[in-house]
């Protein structure tokens, strides 16, 4: 049966966008070096590489969460250590004024200055900030959460980011809690102390030193305790919190080392699903071209066959 040309058109028509189909292909696979292009590829291997990606998603984001809870973990350590620092350094001071007989007027007033100072600053650590937010004031973090004389107005509620399944650290902190807020004055309890100290030394009467009491409760119920173990008390909750800190560090620190080997996992998984082989497609796209090259050949000199070619040659 003869062939018309119209007949042989078409055919060469289908080859040619079946060739320029699979060139396109290997062109698609080098250019992002991918084989799974689409869930047609192969849709059971498609829905893998989308799980395993959703995986490396959720880590990506775990691992942003660290690194805001690294700052604020780290910043918050710092303010502690730094109270913890001078708190130390008073005690001392403390020491020797009840181990002291008399004063002078200007010893006493220059040891108060001191003591309302050191007050002072451990109050400037509690508001400390990451940015425009406050650290200490739980979840009110617009707000200055002490007051000058060492009074909470922040939350007992505090705000968490997970940073690993099933695992949530801290972006803001309870202040009444790191910095030892006496529940009966809703002071910080050293802040509390010191001032108590400088009004007694302003006073001029020493001997109330030995005498006056504070009533403390921590969170272990109410204790009627002298000055300097009132003092110790309320700094030994701030240490134990500064270590908390450090603890958390160290966590989130070795979390997010094990989110990276995990996110490489699922990464080299994702990679023998979707990854072209090179050395394949590039053979491919090679002989893709070359047919598509030939099909074109052909195309073009079937453009010129007819009866009256054929007589005139």
């Amino acid at each position: 049966m003869r062939v018309t040309n119209q007949e042989l058109f078409d055919i060469l028509l289908k080859y040619d966008r079946l060739r320029n189909s699979q060139l396109k292909r290997a062109t698609e696979e080098l250019s992002s070096g991918k084989s799974l292009l689409s869930p047609s590829d192969n849709p059971v291997d498609f829905a893998r590489k989308l799980r395993f990606q959703k995986f490396i998603d959720s880590i990506k984001r775990f691992n942003r969460n660290i690194d805001l809870t690294n700052s604020v973990l780290s910043t918050g350590e710092t303010a502690l250590n730094s109270a913890i620092n001078v708190l130390q350094e008073a005690r001392v001071k403390i020491v020797q004024v009840l181990n002291t007989g008399t004063l002078n007027g200007d010893d006493a007033k220059v040891l108060a200055d001191y003591f309302r100072k050191v007050a002072s600053y451990v109050v400037n650590m509690g508001n400390t900030r990451v940015g425009d937010s406050y650290l200490f004031g739980g979840v009110k973090t617009q707000s200055l959460p002490f007051n000058s004389d060492g009074t909470y107005n922040g939350e007992t509620v505090e705000t968490t980011v997970p940073v690993a399944s099933g695992v949530e650290v801290n972006t803001n902190f309870n202040g009444s809690e790191y910095f030892g807020v006496n529940r009966v004055s809703n002071k910080i309890t050293v802040v509390e102390v010191l001032n108590k100290i400088a009004d007694i030394l302003e006073s001029g009467d020493l001997s109330q030193l030995h005498t006056v009491t504070l009533d403390v409760d921590l969170g272990d119920g109410v204790q009627t305790l002298k000055l300097l173990d009132a003092f110790d008390k309320g700094l030994s909750k701030i240490m134990a919190y500064r270590s908390i800190l450090g603890s958390k560090e160290k966590i989130v620190e070795d979390l997010k080392s094990q989110n990276e080997a995990i996110a490489l996992h699922f990464k080299e998984l994702q990679s023998k699903i979707e990854d072209a082989d090179y050395s394949s497609v590039i053979s491919e796209y090679e002989k893709a071209k070359t047919a598509y090259q030939a099909l074109l050949a052909s195309i073009n000199q079937t453009q010129n066959l007819s009866l009256l070619n054929y007589f005139v040659k």
